[in-house]
């Protein structure tokens, strides 16, 4: 008798346990998000306000955000905080405004607004963006996802009013040429658009916009009975 209410207490003990770590898995799958990005991207960018056409005080960098398990018939609120190593003073530099991830949907775009000052025509500085708990998302699992794509809990921008080179501009410059700050500065003239990574332009732009700015630079040659020539000392030419 006593080995048969011993058994009954062990298979007790295990059905509880069982119960309790099935709670947990799912609370660990549950109302989660993370950022994400792609197989070929990076967890990083760089911003320079000093390329723009028109003098910006304020500019917005879309972070690709999604949930992890199911969707909620509801609207659940995002919040992102300021990370360990930011540089940057929060209300002053930039803001992390709080949104919405809308009823059935898994995946938004969260704005950092970077705000244009003196400071930062001298030096860089540096936004750690982190997933912060909410009262309907927390934090979520990190690592290789759905597509190729990886999640992640932070992601890193470093920005300016400097003359900087794009963190992008590898990935260009087998299009448009080496860098130097009189070549974008032409390209933007030209273009009318200060944004040339790949996503921004596409194969469209990869393919096209190189094309224009030859036929500019023809132009810019017989106007001026010369060659651009950048700060390297060298032509541009495309």
């Amino acid at each position: 008798m006593k080995i048969k209410i011993f058994i009954i207490v062990i298979f007790s003990f295990m059905a509880f346990v069982s119960c309790k770590k099935q709670e947990t898995m799912y609370y660990e799958g549950g109302e989660l998000i993370t950022f994400y990005r792609g197989r070929y991207d990076v967890d990083s960018t760089t911003y320079t306000f000093a390329f723009h056409p028109k003098p910006k005080e304020r500019d917005t960098i879309y972070l690709n955000m999604r949930a992890q398990g199911a969707a909620q018939s509801r609207q659940r609120l995002i919040k992102v905080k300021a990370g360990v190593g930011t540089t940057a003073i929060l209300g002053e530099d930039f803001l992390l405004p709080e949104i919405y991830l809308p009823a059935d949907s898994f995946s938004v775009k969260y704005p950092v607004i970077i705000l244009n000052s003196e400071k930062i025509k001298t030096k860089s500085l540096k936004i750690v963006a982190e997933v912060d708990a909410s009262t309907d998302l927390v934090p979520g699992a990190t690592g290789r996802e759905i597509g190729g794509t990886y999640a992640m809990n932070s992601y890193k921008i470093w920005f300016s009013n400097k003359a900087d080179k794009p963190a992008y501009w590898s990935r260009i410059e087998y299009y448009f040429g080496s860098f130097s700050v009189a070549r974008l500065r032409f390209m933007i003239s030209t273009l009318g658009i200060s944004d040339f990574s790949v996503e921004a332009i596409g194969d469209y732009g990869l393919y096209n916009y190189p094309v224009t700015l030859r036929n500019a630079m023809k132009r810019y040659v017989e106007e001026n009975k010369g060659p651009l020539i950048d700060e390297f000392g060298e032509i541009v030419n495309f």
